[in-house]
């Protein structure tokens, strides 16, 4: 596998924030919805990671009382339903709360299947980061199709990244490219807009590498918005040389011009 390749693979998922999740608990005892929708507004990319963090705390509770008293694990999931909820309506993001709903619906042989899926996962990421490239493709294929089962969309936007990986690796642009693609559009749903730039960078390597000169123009076009939204400007710069390097190609010269001219704008 390439440096490059390995990089995408090993880069940190966003995590969770203390502060946010002070807030978010200290709203959700107000029943104040309209400050929890101006949270997420302010932080969207952390809205999922919060409301995860409770529906974790609430599984590792799950595994320790075995039928024991059960009154925090509701808590948990009380408050997370609550959050993913008015994340769905105030982010217009409805995995959010499908994904939250399943993962509180899960049956005990279902809270196994999701170890297994990680599990699963993690094996093919080390194959991946050995060269076992055909190895760590198809177990990622598997963790992608077990988190889909399962309802768990972040999960299985992190399988089809590694999927993605895999078959770059493997010089299966076809596939790599479909794969980058399933990716972006379960991260773009869940709001995690750092991990759909990741994917789109991947897709842009992809289009490079094999001459899809028009779509690698139109995909570039979509992640310099989707950086400048996130007020990326390095990065919105660097997908507009790159859509000028399309443009390049395809004969565009005015148009490269321009998108030239706009990136050393924003790197000002």
């Amino acid at each position: 596998m390439t440096p490059l390749l390995l990089a995408l693979l090993l880069l940190l998922h966003p995590g969770q924030d203390a502060a946010v999740s002070t807030r978010f608990r200290a709203l959700f005892e107000k029943n104040d919805r309209d400050g929890c929708a101006a949270l997420w507004h302010e932080k969207p990319a952390l809205a999922l990671a919060t409301i995860e963090e409770e529906l974790d705390l609430a599984s590792g509770l799950r595994a320790k009382v075995k039928g024991g008293d059960t009154t925090e694990i509701v808590a948990h999931e009380r408050r997370a339903s609550w959050g993913a909820v008015i994340a769905r309506d105030a982010l217009d993001a409805p995995l959010i709360a499908d994904l939250a709903a399943a993962r509180i619906g899960w049956t005990d042989r279902e809270r196994g299947f999701s170890n297994d899926q990680h599990a699963i996962h993690e094996r093919a990421k080390g194959f991946l980061e050995k060269g076992e490239n055909r190895q760590g493709l198809e177990a990622a294929q598997e963790a992608a199709a077990r988190a889909l089962e399962l309802g768990d969309w972040h999960a299985a936007a992190i399988a089809y990244e590694t999927w993605a990986t895999g078959e770059q690796a493997l010089s299966s642009f076809d596939d790599a490219l479909v794969a980058w693609n399933q990716a972006r559009v379960l991260y773009r749903e869940l709001r995690l807009a750092d991990r759909e730039i990741v994917c789109l960078r991947g897709a842009l390597d992809v289009c490079f590498a094999s001459e899809r000169t028009s779509r690698g123009r139109e995909i570039a076009s979509q992640a310099a918005v989707t950086a400048k939204a996130m007020g990326d400007r390095k990065s919105a710069a660097e997908f507009l040389g790159r859509r000028a390097g399309f443009e390049e190609k395809l004969g565009l010269t005015v148009e490269a011009a321009a998108s030239r001219k706009e990136a050393k704008d924003l790197e000002k």
